[in-house]
């Protein structure tokens, strides 16, 4: 819904461009999925999670944060997510049940809420899009 569908602008751009035919790399849209997320990354080495954040920065601004930073209560940006259970939640929980890959997440700042129904992206919030993916692709060939 609106800027909040930023995620889905980085994935089917991530489907076009030269990551998708790597081997051992999976691009998958994981949607709202919650505790559904633990499933995904189960037997991971590496995850990057994308995703449309609210950190009181200018809408479009990315932000990279390391999952062991979410976990460890290190609040360098005021990550909320918009969806019930943050990724922070997700992880805390995933970190009692299995073992986490290394996670990093790359928010994409949207501004404010979605509060109407459209499948528009602000051009301020599309800016951040091209970031993403350049930060995307340095971590993927950074673990090569």
């Amino acid at each position: 819904m609106g800027n909040d569908g930023v995620g889905l602008k980085i994935i089917e751009a991530l489907h076009k461009s030269e990551l998708k035919d790597l081997k051992n790399l999976d691009i998958e849209d994981a949607g709202v999925c919650g505790l559904d997320l633990l499933n995904l990354i189960e037997g991971a080495r590496k995850v990057i999670i994308v995703d449309a954040i609210l950190a009181n920065s200018p809408p479009g601004s990315v932000h990279r944060i390391e999952g062991k930073d979410l976990l460890g209560g290190i609040e360098f940006h005021p990550l909320t997510s918009i969806h019930d259970l943050t990724i922070t939640d997700v992880l805390k929980i995933g970190e009692q049940i299995q073992q986490l890959p290394e996670v990093v997440v790359i928010g994409i700042e949207i501004g404010s809420p979605a509060n109407q129904v459209t499948q528009e992206i602000s051009p301020e919030v599309l800016k951040g899009v091209d970031r993403a993916i350049k930060l995307i692709r340095e971590e993927v060939f950074s673990s090569l």
